[in-house]
């Protein structure tokens, strides 16, 4: 395996990661985009054995830190979903640079889930694969979340996203959280202190964030997989929209039983059985040249 460091822009915006290279000529290359907040080029610890996956049947896998984390600039507050997908494809075109000729897809975990399928909108992906990626709104998926969270109150988490989706500024923010049980009730989305006006801009924009229209766009295919005891993402409500949106030829779907959000059952950080093979299975499929071990 061969590991090279990469920075590329969109726009003003560098952004610093890697491209791992397998042993032998890549068959397939897949950039990855990590979920919600500030997450580096690994995701935490969730990208790496999917990455060693990938490289052992020889296909080559870039990722990138999101922005204001590791060595790329600007701030991951300043980023919804499309500014995202705009860095997710900034990415995959200094990654294709350096690995051409070759099957190339994004993969995107939880909120990347929403980037992966946006940058897919807009042509570049030939294929997408999105990990524990909600395919409702960001208000359902909250919605979902809060219902299955004990510390969270339902009625209080449906009035704070809905200032969100209509825009509310920081000062009406602020004001709704002074009210006796609206901060307790949303503790579980806000933390110990109220929300900096930066970070509620970025939920204002999350919350603005609609991925029916790329959805539809779908033109390539598209591997949705899930675990089966997520409470963050609502899985039933995902599958339902995008069976009856995507191209039944171009979709798969897996719900792998056991899997939490992160496909490891719930308090445990192993993941369940079948995955990453599912991820890797299709891979291969997509990109001929690729065998598994």
């Amino acid at each position: 395996m061969d590991a090279v460091d990469v920075v590329t822009h969109n726009g003003a915006v560098a952004l610093a990661g890697t491209l791992w290279r397998p042993e032998s000529d890549p068959s397939g290359l897949v950039v990855m985009h990590p979920g919600s907040g500030p997450s580096d080029r690994d995701n935490d610890v969730f990208f790496p054995p999917i990455r060693n996956a990938l490289l052992e049947v020889g296909v080559a896998v870039a990722s990138f830190d999101k922005r204001g984390v590791g060595g790329s600039g600007g701030s991951w507050l300043d980023a919804g979903i499309e500014d995202q997908a705009g860095d997710l494809l900034a990415g995959f075109a200094a990654a294709t640079a350096r690995v051409p000729g070759v099957p190339s897809g994004v993969f995107g975990h939880s909120q990347g889930g929403w980037v992966a399928v946006e940058a897919a909108r807009r042509g570049a992906p030939e294929f997408v694969i999105t990990s524990s990626g909600p395919a409702v709104t960001v208000g359902e998926q909250e919605r979902y979340s809060a219902r299955t969270a004990a510390s969270a109150d339902p009625v209080a988490v449906d009035e704070f996203l809905g200032l969100a989706e209509a825009g509310a500024s920081h000062a009406v923010l602020t004001d709704w959280l002074r009210a006796p049980g609206n901060r307790r009730g949303v503790e579980r989305l806000v933390g110990d202190e109220d929300p900096s006006e930066e970070l509620w801009g970025l939920l204002v924009r999350l919350a603005a964030y609609d991925p029916l229209p790329a959805l539809r766009a779908i033109r390539v295919p598209l591997l949705a997989v899930f675990g089966a005891e997520d409470d963050i993402t609502p899985v039933e409500d995902s599958v339902a929209v995008l069976r009856s949106t995507v191209d039944p030829d171009l979709l798969r779907v897996e719900v792998l039983p056991g899997g939490g959000h992160r496909m490891a059952p719930p308090g445990t950080t192993e993941f369940v059985r079948g995955y990453p093979d599912v991820v890797v299975d299709f891979v291969v499929s997509v990109t001929p040249g690729s065998t598994w071990p």
